[in-house]
């Protein structure tokens, strides 16, 4: 190589390093903030707000919009009171609640189809799936996690414009960052049968919980709900596999960090160790390796089992390992359930 390239590509080395590292310490700093302000304030459902930060921060897309932030939470506010009033008002007529359910399942699906937001739909999945499951327990705990779970958003897109504020882009790199990566819409038909599928695989599920009341266990509702969304299942066993492989390393690191903190019980040290985790599982994340998704799958694990097990709303006798086997059915089982459907019923897009 000669000097003049070797010149004139050392800049461009450079300016991709330091895209890598902000990107890093601003994954590092959001999470580190979400975790010690759920865990720190504990409100119900609190674990679900670091998810939310990383879900935005580990995308390369530049700082969002502020109305882009507003309206993700409005949104998230009209699902909540959506799942609120099918819980309340529905629920005592089974049949009809569950016709309605799956209506709202196919819609959801079928919206993301059609390029959607994966992330919103997510939070508007669990919304319309949690919020009347715990309607059937108690009409005034479905009141307050639907009150919680807009809260919670709005303290997330918080933490993620601060975090942004606080570790900006340069302004090169923030004009050449990509936007979001989303889905591309499919055609109407396999839009359709792409949604059937999803709905297929949720349904049976909610159902299920929903006969039996239990709430205990709704954890493994939320992460079928959440890897249902996955394009990746499409992609057959191998992609399903990588999936499970992703969630395993967080269960596995999960209950390390569980571990260490029954050694030391100190929200201090919590804080330490989300930011520890947070910095080795961004340096994978933003990495050029092919394996780069599967430390964002992992560190979201990490948060959701780590924060669903130390708050104080959480059962004290379930520990990591239990959430851990949960969180492990349900990604089996979404990657059966998926790849069995789409054998039984296949289908191209065209």
């Amino acid at each position: 190589m000669s000097a003049e390239n070797a010149a004139a590509v050392a800049p461009l080395a450079a300016g991709t390093t330091d895209i890598r590292t902000v990107r890093i310490l601003r994954y590092a700093l959001g999470s580190t903030l979400a975790m010690a302000v759920a865990m720190g304030f504990d409100w119900q459902l609190s674990f679900l707000t670091p998810v939310l930060v990383v879900s935005f921060l580990g995308s390369p897309a530049p700082r969002p919009a502020i109305k882009g932030l507003v309206t993700f939470v409005l949104i998230i506010a009209v699902a909540c009171t959506v799942g609120l009033a099918v819980g309340l008002l529905l629920v005592p007529y089974p049949v009809v609640y569950l016709l309605v359910l799956g209506l709202l399942l196919f819609q959801l699906f079928h919206a993301k189809t059609r390029g959607a937001p994966p992330l919103l739909i997510t939070w508007m999945l669990i919304a319309v799936l949690l919020i009347p499951i715990l309607a059937s327990l108690s009409s005034a705990l479905a009141v307050v996690v639907a009150g919680y779970m807009i809260f919670g958003s709005a303290v997330a897109v918080g933490i993620v414009w601060l975090a942004h504020i606080a570790i900006p882009d340069a302004p090169q790199s923030a004009a050449a960052a990509p936007s979001a990566p989303q889905e591309d819409s499919l055609s109407p038909e396999y839009g359709f049968y792409r949604a059937l599928l999803g709905t297929a695989v949720v349904f049976p599920v909610a159902a299920l919980f929903f006969a039996y009341q239990n709430a205990s266990s709704l954890i493994i509702l939320i992460f079928i709900a959440i890897l249902t969304l996955q394009p990746s299942l499409s992609a057959g066993y191998k992609a399903g596999m990588a999936l499970i492989v992703g969630n395993l390393i967080g269960g596995i690191a999960s209950m390390i960090v569980y571990d260490l903190l029954v050694v030391a019980p100190h929200f201090g040290f919590l804080v330490l160790m989300t930011l520890l985790a947070a910095l080795l599982f961004g340096a994978g994340l933003f990495s050029s390796s092919r394996w780069a998704p599967l430390f964002g799958m992992a560190f979201s694990t990490l948060l959701l089992i780590i924060g669903s097990t130390t708050s104080s709303y959480g059962d004290a006798s379930d520990k990591a390992t239990t959430r851990v086997i949960q969180i492990t059915v349900a990604v089996i089982y979404a990657v059966v359930a998926h790849n069995v459907l789409l054998k039984l019923f296949p289908r191209s897009e065209s």
